[in-house]
């Protein structure tokens, strides 16, 4: 099952897919339960529960539908190219399994891009001072993924500045700059993000909750409270 328990939803690409605006309405309400179903699953995008495919009778039980209606709905869905199928005739999404491809290249070009950031810094050679460190590039070119993208350490976040690295190196830039860079700071009475809104405070707390075990160190310990609750 994926760690993420939210999804990206596009609503102007999936009214604008004009192979869901050939199939009938019912179709499309069994095609976003099959998505949601998808995506828990492993491997990602493939209706699959456990290792099995999902068969049409148990599709039929989870939707509430019968087998036939089933039936008859998956042949739409796939005469009009929305669902694939594998060699193996598991049904799959494309749009689903690209991607999840291209936001894992993402993913691991920043968090290459940010460890090389911090290789490359120098000493200074000043000898009446302790040895510090040359200010890396502030923005470094990296493949996001929808190609090519900015990747930029300046900030006008409040907080600690490996925090705001620590969410980039895990979301993507755009993400960031919507939910954390709006955020406020406190250390007391603990460290947390004060969320400017309900919206960012849901947001930043499932991707809390998503990193789990691998949370970066800079994170760890770290809670989310609402502007209007901050100490």
């Amino acid at each position: 099952m994926t760690a993420q328990p939210w999804m990206k939803f596009y609503p102007r690409d999936w009214r604008g897919d004009q192979a869901l605006r050939v199939v009938s309405l019912s179709a499309r309400g069994l095609w976003i339960e099959m998505i949601c179903i998808m995506h828990e699953a492993t491997p990602y995008g493939h209706l699959m529960v456990g290792d099995q495919p999902l068969a049409e009778s148990a599709l039929a039980r989870v939707v509430g539908a019968s087998v036939e209606e089933i039936q008859a709905m998956l042949v739409e869905l796939s005469a009009a190219g929305v669902l694939r199928r594998t060699r193996a005739g598991v049904i799959f999404s494309k749009r689903m399994t690209d991607d999840h491809k291209r936001s894992k290249e993402g993913r691991k070009a920043k968090v290459e891009a940010l460890e090389k950031s911090g290789k490359n810094r120098q000493p200074s050679r000043c000898p009446s001072r302790p040895p510090t460190t040359q200010k890396p590039d502030a923005r470094a070119k990296v493949e996001g993924p929808t190609g090519s993208s900015t990747l930029s350490e300046k900030t006008s976040f409040l907080g600690p500045k490996e925090v705001w690295l620590a969410f980039l190196a895990s979301k993507d830039e755009a993400w960031c700059r919507s939910y954390i860079e709006p955020c406020g700071w406190q250390d007391v009475p603990e460290r947390a993000l004060i969320a400017p809104n309900s919206i960012a405070l849901g947001n930043i707390d499932a991707a809390l909750r998503s990193m789990r075990g691998n949370r970066p160190a800079a994170l760890i310990g770290l809670s989310v409270v609402l502007k209007a609750k901050a100490a």
